[in-house]
């Protein structure tokens, strides 16, 4: 049966740090924060265009939810929630930070039907993070991955290749290191240069040169290949 998620994005809210990659309003073209008002109107919508041959899952994304505003992410999910009960939502997924998990923020997304939850990990070798201004290290990823498994989450990690000092060896390290807390899904995302940030002034001043397009997609291939091996 087919997945799909009714994606439903909060840009650039709950982030600490500005990476070096990011503008989440250029990237989702959403500039406003979404209302429980708008959630409501965009899952009715999208549950009057389901056939019942999807898996679908509430998802919100573009920013780091479980950092937000506790009183807005509640509500949020509030909106949301009654659309899992009576279906035909299967579940409630987020995207979040490795640093932005604990026991006590698990078990009060349970409580409003999340179900999948998505860790922003893009490296795990920590002078890459420090470069590109993640925030967090690789070992908080790896405790944060371990913490989602054990209550029970269907856990999901998402690399980036072609990062600001990074390179194809280490992106492979990795995808290994990733593999190995045994994610159920894994997203990867090449390195894009976006307008109005760090990474923009890096390539415009000839300090970061972006993968070429053909060699991005065989090291995406190589590793998507390694994940589904494994």
């Amino acid at each position: 049966m087919r997945h799909a998620n009714v994606a439903i994005f909060v840009p650039h809210n709950g982030c600490p740090h500005q990476c070096s990659f990011c503008n989440q309003r250029s990237i989702t073209g959403q500039r406003e924060q979404p209302t429980p008002d708008d959630v409501r109107r965009v899952v009715q919508k999208a549950r009057e265009c389901l056939n019942g041959e999807e898996q679908a899952e509430i998802a919100f994304f573009g920013g780091s939810f479980t950092a937000i505003d506790r009183g807005y992410m509640v509500a949020l999910l509030e909106a949301a929630v009654p659309f899992v009960r009576e279906g035909p939502f299967m579940g409630i997924r987020i995207s979040t930070r490795p640093d932005a998990i604990d026991r006590q923020i698990l078990a009060l997304l349970r409580t409003y039907g999340v179900t999948s939850i998505e860790l922003g990990a893009q490296s795990m070798d920590d002078c890459v993070l420090a470069c590109n201004g993640r925030g967090h290290t690789a070992v908080q990823v790896e405790e944060a991955a371990a913490c989602i498994r054990s209550e029970g989450f269907s856990l999901g990690l998402q690399m980036m290749t072609g990062l600001y000092g990074d390179t194809p060896a280490g992106a492979k390290q990795t995808a290994h290191r990733l593999a190995a807390l045994e994610p159920d899904t894994m997203r990867i995302y090449p390195t894009i240069v976006m307008r109005g940030t760090d990474l923009e002034r890096k390539y415009r001043a000839g300090d970061y040169l972006p993968m070429p397009l053909e060699d991005a997609v065989d090291l995406c291939a190589e590793l998507l290949e390694g994940f589904e091996r494994q």
